[in-house]
């Protein structure tokens, strides 16, 4: 690498830059020029890239003042399949990170600087699930009409494709009735589409996307939206994918269950469809880690999935 370089680019953002083939290449190729000018237009100083970012440039930026934010450039796939920025701005910090400054052409967004994860967070799962249900009952709102996303029924319908898919590539990796139980929920959610019952959801509302405010003692804000025009019960469902705790044995289904119905009393959404949508998710998640070659982290969702279907 050039010495010239003032923003190296973490090796994981280069290779899947470079796997995504010339719109990304040539995006790496100007991001440091990008960053620069950046940098001028904005009147910020911007650090070295922050680790655990994949599809983009990552770094703590401080103004004049001394004031910090974060500023995020994506890679041309990232930037063109999301609605981050329109998201962050509809929402004007209300659930999320407060959008600050925007650059279209330069896939570049500047948002306030928020504090530790809920992942990084030292408490009980279930302590993490009361404060993402918190806050998502902040960030939902009505779908804004000057944005096209997908919809709960294209949702449902991706993951059965994947999940049909995926298991047969990797050879069945469990139980059939497993599969058998996620294709006839994902029909169940896709039927139950309605626009009507649709908020702007987060998409991926984990504890890794959930940060602290500073000064502000149990609230949180969400970063990285994906985008959909989806039932609450979705977000829900990513939340309880993760909920492994205490399933396991001849009560296995009930204590899963009963963590669905947990999520119903904090956010009175109903429990059957967070239900359904947390088994899709649990094992969609699986299959999609055993792909990566997490053989371990897959296996333990699909094990749960296994335990919990009658």
């Amino acid at each position: 690498m050039s010495a010239a370089v003032r923003f190296p680019v973490p090796d994981i953002v280069r290779r899947r830059a470079e796997s995504e083939g010339e719109a990304s290449i040539a995006w790496l190729a100007k991001l440091d020029d990008d960053l620069t000018s950046l940098e001028q237009e904005w009147g910020l100083t911007i650090g070295q890239a922050l680790p655990g970012g994949t599809v983009g440039f990552v770094a703590e930026a401080t103004d004049a003042e001394g004031n910090p934010f974060i500023v995020k450039v994506c890679s041309p796939p990232a930037h063109d399949g999301g609605h981050e920025a329109a998201i962050l701005g509809a929402a004007a910090g209300k659930g999320y990170a407060r959008l600050i400054r925007h650059d279209e052409a330069r896939h570049a967004i500047l948002i306030e600087e928020l504090g530790e994860s809920l992942e990084a967070a030292d408490l009980p799962y279930r302590t993490k699930v009361d404060a993402i249900c918190a806050t998502l009952l902040q960030a939902w709102m009505p779908v804004p009409a000057h944005l096209t996303l997908p919809t709960g029924e294209e949702k449902a319908n991706s993951l059965a494709m994947f999940i049909l898919r995926t298991a047969h590539a990797l050879g069945q990796p469990c139980a059939q009735n497993v599969i058998e139980t996620a294709l006839m929920y994902c029909r169940d959610r896709a039927a139950a589409w309605r626009p009507a019952n649709a908020v702007l959801a987060h998409g991926d509302p984990h504890p890794g996307n959930t940060l602290a405010v500073p000064n502000e003692p149990g609230h949180f804000r969400f970063i990285d939206p994906e985008g959909l025009a989806i039932e609450p019960a979705y977000d829900l469902g990513v939340v309880l994918r993760a909920w492994h705790e205490g399933i396991e044995g001849r009560h296995a289904h009930d204590i899963a269950r009963s963590h669905a119905h947990h999520l119903t009393t904090r956010t009175q959404v109903p429990a059957e469809a967070i239900w359904q949508w947390g088994y899709i998710e649990r094992v969609s998640t699986g299959l999609h880690l055993m792909e990566l070659g997490e053989m371990t982290k897959g296996r333990e969702f699909l094990t749960v999935a296994e335990a919990i279907t009658l």
